[in-house]
């Protein structure tokens, strides 16, 4: 691999979040129905958010929330939700159609929160679009409490389906680098209890077939059940390390104690 000079990096960066902000600058209306309201992939979408461990009244913050779909689909309740994304037209939107959370604008590395204020901290979706992935992981330690919980879930660029989509859009190529082995490194695992991955999906080719922008989003209202189980079955003939979604799940170190340098252990479902 061709080392680069300081100059070079610097522009190669710069390029990269110029990329990102013209991307997810607009609020996607779309997108958010197709996530929070198609037969398939809302389905998919709450099986995937149920792995944030969210109790009642318990203050939660997203990191990237971008439309706010997630925390549409997670069910609030009595908890107190923030919302953090670096656009403004997305945080905007965000703010008139969910009233259950509050939003703002905000750059993931620099939280603008106190220290240890949210009980649980959720990132999806996020650092393979941000440059320096290690100063949003402190930030996200940072603002979370002692023995809070922490979910970060990332695509998996080993996985088919995933790979394609990184190669289809520009501003999601750095996902085809991603691996749990990139995801863990990430992490201080002396500042946390109980890491454990847990890989899901195993080929969701739905999310192409249904996809609201090049597929066929009405065919789900009846494809939708079968193409979900040819999914299920392909836990049983692709390896675990293959399948679309990564799930990192942490407590942040408090008075339980933990052996230094630890593995997280790993989960399929």
């Amino acid at each position: 691999m061709p080392i680069l000079h300081s100059q070079e990096r610097t522009d190669e960066v710069g390029r990269f979040l110029r990329l990102q902000a013209d991307h997810f600058a607009h609020a996607d209306t779309a997108k958010f129905l197709w996530q929070t309201t198609n037969p398939y992939l809302a389905r998919t979408e709450r099986e995937l958010l149920g792995q944030v461990p969210l109790r009642p009244t318990e203050r939660l913050l997203e990191v990237g929330c971008g439309e706010g779909g997630n925390l549409q689909l997670i069910g609030l309740g009595r908890n107190k939700a923030i919302g953090l994304d670096f656009s403004r037209q997305k945080v905007a939107w965000a703010s008139r159609q969910i009233r259950q959370a509050s939003f703002v604008c905000g750059d993931a590395t620099r939280l603008p929160f106190r220290d240890e204020y949210f009980d649980v901290v959720l990132c999806r979706d996020v650092l393979h679009h941000v440059a320096d992935k290690g100063a949003v992981v402190r930030e996200i330690f940072r603002v979370c409490r002692s023995e809070g919980r922490i979910v970060v879930i990332e695509p998996n660029g080993k996985s088919p389906i995933m790979w394609l989509l990184g190669w289809a859009i520009p501003a999601e190529r750095d996902l085809i680098g991603n691996s749990s082995g990139r995801l863990v490194a990430l992490f201080d695992l002396a500042c946390m209890t109980d890491p454990e991955i847990i890989r899901t999906q195993p080929l969701p080719f739905g999310r192409l077939l249904f996809h609201y922008r090049w597929g066929f989003p009405r065919l789900s209202r009846w494809l939708g059940e079968l193409v979900l189980k040819v999914e299920g079955m392909a836990r049983w003939v692709l390896p675990s390390e293959r399948w679309a979604y990564m799930i990192f799940r942490t407590t942040k170190r408090g008075t339980i104690s933990q052996k230094e340098g630890s593995k997280p252990e790993v989960l399929s479902l």
